[in-house]
C-alpha cells in the first residue's frame, strides 16, 4: 500500500472516528475476576492486568505475579549466538518452536536465489550461525525444557509471527516463513520441515511465495497452507516433498482473497472508516486485505476470517471447497459480518460452536483512555466470543478482557506504561472448551473460564513481571516482558507452555485448586502450593538498534 494510501487512511480514523464503542450490541466488556489462586502464589498487587509503578521502581515486580499457574520448567532460549527477543509459537509432538523477531518490512533472504513466481527456491546457501532464527525446544522433560537448536533455512531468519505446526499420527509439519508486511521486497520465502522427529526437524523444501506472507496456518490434515497479507494457498504434496527433489512438493493455487466477492469494508453498526476517503483511494484499497490470520476447518475446505484494520473490520466466514479443485470457481462466502480478527481460532461451548477471535493494539497509546474502535492504532484490544451455530448468521455473544483497560483507569495505566491488549489466544480444546488462554501482553498469560460464554470470569494468570529490575541496580532500563504468541495446553499433562518476548520458553501447571474450579481432573503438580515466575534475559537487540521484541507492526501492505 503506497505510503500516501496509509497516510490517508490515518486521516480519516482520526478525522471521521466515531466514538461509539465497537461492541455496540454488547452491554460491556466483561472484566470479572474469580482468581483460583494456590498458597504460594505471588499475586497482583492492585488493579486486574496491571504492573502498578511503584512496583516497578521499588523493584518488586521483578520475578513477576502469578495466580492459579505456576512454573514448572524454564528455558532463556540463549544458544550464545541467538538475538531479537522472542515471538510466536508453535508446536508438534513434545516440542516447541518459537520465532526470533524481524523488522517490520524485511528485504528478500539473501540465501534464497531468485525462483519464479510461485515457484520454489533454488537451493540456499548453508545456514547462518547467528541471528534471531527459530528456537527448537525439546520439552519432552517438562521440568527442564531444553533449547536443542536454531533454525536459520531462508524463512526462519525473520520468522516474527509466520509460522504453524501440524502432528495428526500421519502427518508432522513445520512451515516458518519470512515475516512481512509489504509488498515491495517480494517474494518471501517459505521452508518446509519434516517434524515426525520433532526435535530434529528435517528441511524438506524451500518454497518462494509471489507476494509478501504474513501469517502461516495448516490445515489439521496437513493438506493446505494459508498465507495471509494477502491470502494465498497451497497444497503440500506429501509423497512429493519427501521424494528427494526440494522443488515439487508445494503447488501454489492462488491468491484466494482475488476470488472473494464481498466488499472489504464494514457492515456496521459504525460508519467505515474508507467512507472518508475520495473514491480513487478507495478503489486501491479495496482488493488488499482480507485476513491477518486463517483459521481453517481440519479438512481445509472453510476458512474463517477477520478483518484486523477499522476499514476493514469484517468476520467472514467462506466455503471453498470448489475453489481449492478448481481456482476457476468462486469462494462461497457463508456470512460477512462486521467483526475483528488478529487471532482467529474456534471453540465448542456446552455443544454450541464458537469462533474467539480479537484485534490487536501495539503500536501506539493502547490503553483504555481511547476507544478500542481505533485498533490496531489506539485503544485497548480485547477478545471476542460469537456463536456460528447459525454460521448464516453468526452473534456476538461476548467480550472479556481486564480491569486495567476500563477506561476510569486510564490514569493508573498511563503511569505504569502497561500495555494489555490480547494478541493472539488459544483454548484447551476446541471441541470441548473450558477455558481461555490470552496473551495479553505487559499483563503476561491470562486464562478466563468460558463455560458460560455470555458471562466470562478470569480464573489465573501467569506475567513475568520486570526482566531488567536486579536488587541494587539502578531504575533506568526497566523493562516489563510481554507474552504475546500463541499458546499451548497439553491436556495430559495439564501443562501449559508459553514464550514471553525476553523471558523465554515457560512451561506451567494448572494449580489443584484452579483445576477443581474449572472440573477438570486433577494431574500431579510439581509445585502443590504454587510458584511463581523468575528472572528471564534480555536478549540483545538486532543490528541496527532494531529491537523486535518491543513492538510488532501488522499493517498490509504499508509503511508509517
Amino acid at each position: 500500500m503506497p505510503l500516501l494510501v496509509v497516510v490517508s487512511l490515518l486521516a480519516a480514523l482520526l478525522a471521521g472516528f466515531d466514538a461509539r464503542a465497537y461492541d455496540d450490541d454488547l452491554d460491556r466488556v466483561v472484566t470479572v475476576a474469580d482468581h483460583k489462586c494456590s498458597n504460594g502464589d505471588r499475586q497482583e498487587p492492585g488493579i486486574q492486568g496491571d504492573v502498578p509503578k511503584a512496583a516497578q521502581d521499588a523493584n518488586e515486580a521483578y520475578g513477576g505475579y502469578n495466580c492459579g499457574l505456576s512454573k514448572v520448567g524454564h528455558s532463556p532460549l540463549t544458544d550464545g549466538e541467538r538475538s531479537g527477543g522472542n515471538a510466536n509459537m508453535a508446536w508438534a509432538g513434545d516440542c516447541a518452536y518459537i520465532s526470533g523477531g524481524g523488522s517490520l518490512f524485511n528485504a528478500p533472504s539473501a540465501r534464497a536465489l531468485p525462483a519464479p513466481i510461485g515457484g520454489q527456491a533454488a537451493e540456499p546457501e548453508p545456514e547462518p550461525t547467528s541471528g534471531p532464527g527459530v528456537a527448537v525446544v525439546d520439552v519432552s522433560t517438562p521440568t527442564q525444557p531444553r533449547h536443542v537448536r536454531t533454525l536459520r533455512t531462508p524463512g526462519a531468519t525473520a520468522t516474527s509471527e509466520t509460522l504453524h505446526a501440524v502432528d495428526n499420527g500421519e502427518h508432522a509439519y513445520l512451515v516458518v516463513g519470512q515475516y512481512g508486511n509489504d509488498q515491495v521486497s517480494d517474494p518471501k520465502p517459505m521452508d518446509v520441515y519434516d517434524v515426525s522427529n520433532c526435535a530434529e526437524p528435517k528441511l524438506l523444501e524451500t518454497f518462494e511465495f509471489p507476494v509478501n506472507i504474513h501469517n502461516l496456518t495448516i490445515s489439521g490434515n496437513g493438506d493446505y497452507v494459508f498465507a495471509t497479507q494477502p491470502l494465498q494457498v497451497v497444497r503440500l504434496l506429501h509423497d512429493e516433498l519427501r521424494d528427494g527433489d526440494p522443488h515439487n512438493g508445494v503447488q501454489y493455487l492462488g491468491n484466494l482473497q482475488e476470488a472473494m466477492a464481498g466488499p472489504p469494508v464494514a457492515v456496521g453498526p459504525t460508519a467505515d472508516v474508507d467512507d472518508h476517503l475520495p473514491a480513487e483511494v478507495r478503489d486501491e484499497m479495496r482488493p488488499r486485505y482480507t485476513a491477518h490470520e486463517a483459521w481453517p476447518t481440519y479438512d481445509g475446505t472453510k476458512l474463517y476470517l477477520g478483518g484486523q484494520l477499522p476499514n476493514f473490520e469484517l468476520f467472514t466466514i467462506v466455503d471453498i471447497e470448489a475453489w481449492l479443485q478448481d481456482q476457476t470457481q468462486q469462494p462461497e462466502i457463508i456470512s460477512q459480518r462486521q467483526g475483528r480478527g488478529h487471532s482467529v481460532r474456534t471453540a465448542t461451548i456446552g455443544g454450541t460452536p464458537y469462533v474467539l477471535h480479537s484485534e490487536e493494539s501495539v503500536l501506539g497509546p493502547s490503553h483504555g483512555c481511547l476507544p478500542e474502535a481505533g485498533n490496531p492504532f489506539i485503544g485497548p484490544s480485547q477478545p471476542w466470543l460469537t456463536d456460528i451455530s447459525d454460521e448464516t448468521n453468526p452473534v456476538l455473544v461476548s467480550q472479556f478482557g481486564l480491569a486495567i483497560n476500563h477506561p476510569e483507569n486510564c490514569p493508573a495505566q498511563i503511569d505504569s506504561g502497561v500495555r494489555a491488549s490480547v494478541h493472539y489466544h488459544d483454548v484447551d480444546d476446541p471441541e470441548d472448551t473450558t477455558f481461555v488462554m490470552a496473551s495479553m501482553w505487559h499483563s503476561g498469560l491470562r486464562i478466563f473460564d468460558v463455560r458460560d460464554p455470555a458471562a466470562p470470569r478470569e480464573v489465573a494468570y501467569f506475567n513475568p513481571g520486570d526482566l531488567n529490575a536486579r536488587p541494587g541496580t539502578g531504575r533506568e532500563n526497566v523493562q516489563l516482558d510481554h507474552a504475546w504468541g500463541h499458546v499451548r495446553y497439553v491436556k495430559e499433562t495439564g501443562h501449559i507452555w508459553l514464550a514471553t518476548a525476553s523471558g523465554g520458553f515457560w512451561v506451567l501447571e494448572l494449580g489443584g485448586r484452579l483445576r477443581s474450579a474449572l472440573n477438570l481432573p486433577q494431574k500431579p503438580l510439581v509445585n502443590p502450593d504454587g510458584a511463581p515466575g523468575t528472572g528471564g534475559v534480555e536478549l540483545p537487540a538486532l543490528p541496527l538498534g532494531i529491537r523486535t521484541s518491543g513492538a510488532y507492526c501488522t499493517i498490509p501492505g504499508g509503511v508509517v
